[in-house]
């Protein structure tokens, strides 16, 4: 969750960085484009204003009416003359408004017209005007530049205050424990726009709260009262098999078989219930998987009828989880094979991988697809479904990879990876 709000974070930087780069540089652009209109209008509304009057002097007083100051200069030329000029002014048009020239070293705005059949050639000096744009220009780049410079900076300032009371929020969610009781968190983030969050996750905890306390008696309860009552069936089942022996000896078999399986579901069941990794001192549990496997198989036997069970390799490996970890997911896999493989099953325990097989008919695409789905049966003589739905709850809940690989008519392996190499 920390990793998220950090990203989220980052985006959010970043989002407001780029918004804010995109905004300087667009006032930078309007800038330009306002000051270039002004000036453009400026410069064409006195250079109308010197032609005009250049118009009106000349007529009545010549040669002389021509202004030549270190602002304006003006030419009126026959158009047989025009070599006289400067050079960029020679193949102007007759009648122009305003244009920007060089020349002599200095930059101009120049129009021109025809005055009593003459070449008339006006041009208003905007060199300090051009250096003075050129100074607004590189301040306004400058301006921009560090604007863009600190809106990173300023976003993550921003950020953090923003995001400061959800990191608050999510580091507290991310320190509760499912054995607490969950805390008000609206007294201590009112005021704050994650409060409605924080009220609604207190109501929600109120209800998980309520959940898990239901779920514990639940457990409690049926880790008593569901195996009473199959002690006192098995108790009566010895003394069945003991005061007859060999009568009814199918039947016996039978519940005794339907019994263990019971018990062994029940016992499944609370300890995945329970989601208890530790023992009651607060040691790391382990045990021997090859000491289970064996004994898993002692009392698979008399399930076995004419299955030959093959058992090449039960290498020594320890495992850090419960004995009980370990006889779910063999217990089961075990079962399966013996109940939908064929003549032979083979199990193998060696560099940590616990591997059963069988050469039964196998599975199908779509059995494959759905063979780990809780209540998922297929086919005549299907149990509840729970077999290795169960496999894959203990297998994901100690990170044990899981590897199922089966073609039809050829038969089925499963591989659980129990140690690292």
């Amino acid at each position: 969750m920390k990793r998220r709000l950090d990203s989220l974070q980052f985006r959010v930087t970043a989002a407001l960085a780029l918004f804010v780069a995109m905004m300087a540089t667009l006032m930078v652009m309007a800038l330009f484009a306002i000051n270039e209109r002004l000036e453009d209008d400026l410069l064409d509304g006195i250079v109308a204003h010197e032609v005009n009057e250049l118009e009106t002097e000349y007529a009545v007083e010549g040669e002389a009416a021509l202004p030549n100051s270190a602002t304006i200069k003006a030419f009126v030329v026959e158009a047989d003359a025009l070599d006289s000029l400067p050079v960029p002014l020679r193949s102007l048009p007759a009648h122009h408004p305003g244009m920007d020239l060089t020349f002599n070293g200095r930059s101009y705005r120049v129009a021109t017209t025809v005055i009593e059949g003459k070449r008339a050639f006006l041009a208003y000096d905007v060199t300090a005007i051009e250096q003075r744009e050129s100074l607004f220009r590189t301040v306004l780049i400058v301006a921009a530049i560090v604007v863009v410079a600190l809106a990173l900076p300023l976003g993550i300032w921003i950020a953090r205050i923003s995001l400061k009371p959800i990191n608050e929020l999510a580091d507290h969610v991310a320190s509760l424990q499912p054995e607490a009781a969950g805390r008000d968190l609206a007294d201590r983030f009112d005021g704050f726009e994650v409060g409605v969050i924080a009220r609604a996750f207190d109501r929600f905890m109120q209800r998980l709260d309520g959940f898990v306390e239901r779920e514990r008696s639940f457990t409690a309860d049926a880790s008593h009262e569901l195996r009473t009552p199959l002690a006192v069936i098995q108790g009566a089942l010895e003394v069945l098999q003991q005061e007859a022996p060999g009568a009814h000896s199918a039947p016996l078999t039978r519940i005794e078989r339907a019994t263990r399986q019971m018990a062994e579901l029940i016992e499944s069941l609370l300890f995945l219930a329970r989601d208890e990794d530790r023992s009651s001192d607060g040691v790391e549990p382990d045990c021997r998987a090859h000491t289970v496997v064996s004994e898993v198989i002692d009392a698979y036997r008399p399930l076995l009828g004419n299955k030959h069970l093959q058992v090449p390799a039960l290498d020594d490996c320890r495992v850090a989880a419960p004995r009980i970890a370990v006889v779910i997911v063999f217990g089961n896999l075990l079962r399966n094979a013996l109940r939908h493989g064929g003549d032979t099953v083979r199990v193998t325990l060696a560099d940590g991988v616990l591997s059963v097989s069988d050469d039964g008919n196998g599975m199908g695409r779509e059995q494959l697809r759905h063979a780990f789905e809780r209540g998922y049966r297929n086919g005549q003589g299907a149990g509840l479904g729970l077999g290795l739905y169960l496999v894959k709850r203990v297998a994901d809940r100690y990170a044990w990879p899981l590897r199922l690989t089966s073609r039809e008519n050829e038969g089925t392996r499963i591989e659980v990876r129990l140690a690292a190499r």
